[in-house]
C-alpha cells in the first residue's frame, strides 16, 4: 500500500507480482491505482460512506483501465466521486444499479477485481486456475462478445461464439508482450467447452450481484465433454522409461527426473507432484495426503515403486520435495524434461497427461472397481470416472457378456442328465 504522487511514468514502472496490490496518491488522499496478478492496472477511489468515520466501513470503487485514462482525468474523476460523498451520495451503490449496462469485458475485469469465494469451496479461486481461466475469456470472449452489455448477451450470442470458437476463429500463435514469449490459444471444440464453462462462472457471479436474471450459458448448445481415448500404451511406457535413463546418464536434473518418473507411476496431476510437500507423504501407509489437489483434501494410494523414489530423496531444509534450484518454490522445470524425453523416444505428440489416462485406462480394462480407480485419479467420486472412461468400462463389460455367454451356451447344449428314480416310485 505504498503511497507516490501517480504519474504516467511511475504507473508504467508498476510491476504485476503473485498478489494484487495497491499505491495510493499523495495529492488526492483515496485516489490509486490497482495492479493485478495479471497485469491489469486499474484506477480506484476509496472512501467511507454516509458522513464517514472510522467506524465506517471503506468501499473502493473501480474508475477505468490506466491506458483508457490518464492520471489527471482519473484524478479528476476520483475527486468528483468523493465530492459526490461529501454531498451524502454512495456511488459505488449507484453503480451498482447501473452495472447491468457493464460490457462483458469490464464485468470480466471486475470479477477479477472482486475474486469471489467459489460456491463449493467458500474460497476464491486458486491463483493459478484463476490466472489459465482469465486467459481464456480474454483471448476467446473478449474478442467475440467483450463489446455486449452482460444484460444484452443471449442464449444465440453464447452459441454463435461456442461455433466459432469450435471452428477455431479465435486460436491464435504469434509472439506476446514479454521478452520472448509466445501467445499459443488453441480453438476446437475442448477449447469451447472450456470457455463456455469459464464464462459460466462469470454470468453466475453477476447472477448473484442481481445484475442480471439468468445465466445465458445454462440453455446454450455445449459441445459434449471429450472421453479419455487417447493415453500411453504399455510399449510407449518402456520407450519414456528408458529416455529418461538416457537423460539421467547425461547429467539431467535429477528432481525433474523423479517428478516424471512419479507422475508416470501414480497417474497424479503434474501440478501435484510438482508441488509436492513432505507434510503430504506418507510412506509409511504407502499414501500421498495432498492438502489442497483439485478436488480439496485428497488421499491418493502409492505403489512401491513410487515410495521407493521418495524415499530416496533426502530431506532438506524446503518444506517442497522438489525444491526449486533458486528461490523458496518447487522445480518448475520438469515439462522441459519431458519434452526432451519424449523426442528422445520419438513420441512427439505425448504429453505428461497422457500418462495420467493410461493409468485409469489400465485399471478399468484389469477389472479395478471404479470407487478404486476413482480414488487413485483423486477423482471426486465414481461418477466422474465411470463418465471419463465409459468406454474403457464399455469394452471390459463387452468382453465379461462374452465369456458369460459362452458358459451359458456349453450349458444349453449339453443335454440334461435322465433323473434316477427313487425307490417305491415308477
Amino acid at each position: 500500500m505504498a503511497t507516490e504522487k501517480l504519474t504516467k511514468r511511475h504507473i508504467d514502472g508498476l510491476k504485476a507480482s503473485a498478489k494484487s496490490y495497491r499505491h495510493y496518491d499523495t495529492e488526492l488522499k483515496g485516489f490509486g491505482v490497482q495492479v493485478l496478478p495479471s497485469g491489469v492496472k486499474s484506477y480506484i477511489v476509496e472512501y467511507r460512506p454516509d458522513g464517514g468515520g472510522r467506524s465506517v466501513a471503506k468501499k473502493r470503487m473501480t474508475l477505468g483501465r490506466v491506458g483508457e485514462l490518464t492520471p489527471d482525468q482519473a484524478r479528476a474523476m476520483a475527486r468528483d466521486r468523493l465530492a459526490d460523498v461529501r454531498r451524502g451520495t454512495d456511488p459505488l451503490s449507484d453503480r451498482q444499479t447501473k452495472r447491468r449496462e457493464q460490457k462483458l469485458s469490464e464485468f470480466i475485469d471486475q470479477w477479477e477485481i472482486d475474486a469471489p469465494a467459489g460456491k463449493r469451496t467458500g474460497r476464491p479461486m486458486k491463483e493459478r486456475t484463476r490466472t489459465y481461466m482469465l486467459a481464456r475469456l480474454r483471448h476467446h470472449v473478449v474478442p467475440l462478445l467483450g463489446t455486449k452489455r452482460i444484460s444484452d448477451v443471449t442464449v444465440d450470442d453464447i452459441n454463435g461464439m461456442i461455433r466459432r470458437i469450435a471452428r477455431g476463429e479465435t486460436a491464435k500463435d504469434g509472439l506476446s508482450g514479454k521478452k520472448r514469449g509466445r501467445v499459443k490459444v488453441r480453438g476446437g471444440e475442448g477449447a469451447a467447452l472450456k470457455v463456455a464453462s469459464d464464462l459460466s462462472i462469470i454470468f453466475n457471479y453477476a447472477v448473484e450481484k442481481r445484475l442480471i436474471p439468468t445465466n445465458p450459458v445454462t440453455l446454450a448448445r455445449k459441445p459434449r465433454a471429450g472421453k479419455r481415448h487417447d493415453f500411453l500404451t504399455a510399449s510407449e511406457f518402456a520407450q519414456i522409461a528408458q529416455a529418461l535413463t538416457a537423460l539421467e546418464a547425461e547429467g539431467c536434473n535429477p528432481a525433474g527426473i523423479a517428478i516424471l518418473r512419479l507422475i508416470l507411476l501414480t497417474g497424479a496431476r503434474p501440478s501435484e507432484i510438482e508441488g509436492l510437500k513432505w507434510a503430504e507423504v506418507d510412506t509409511d501407509h504407502q499414501c500421498l495426503r495432498l492438502a489442497e489437489s483439485k478436488t480439496g483434501y485428497s488421499v491418493r494410494p502409492l505403489s512401491q515403486a513410487a515410495v521407493d523414489i521418495l524415499s530416496a530423496i533426502s530431506r532438506g531444509a524446503s518444506p517442497y520435495v522438489f525444491p526449486a534450484t533458486r528461490g523458496d518454490g518447487h522445480f518448475t522445470g520438469a515439462k522441459k524434461i519431458w519434452n526432451q524425453a519424449r523426442t528422445k523416444a520419438k513420441l512427439p505428440g505425448r504429453v505428461r497427461y497422457h500418462a495420467r489416462h493410461a493409468m485409469a485406462t489400465f485399471a478399468l480394462a484389469d477389472g479395478v472397481d471404479a470407487v478404486s480407480v476413482a480414488a487413485i485419479m483423486g477423482h471426486k467420486g465414481p461418477r466422474t470416472t465411470l463418465a471419463t472412461y465409459a468406454h474403457v468400462i464399455d469394452g471390459t463389460a463387452a468382453r465379461a457378456v462374452e465369456a458369460v455367454g459362452q458358459k451359458i451356451a456349453v450349458a444349453m447344449q449339453t443335454p440334461p442328465s435322465t433323473p434316477t428314480p427313487v425307490e417305491g416310485h415308477t
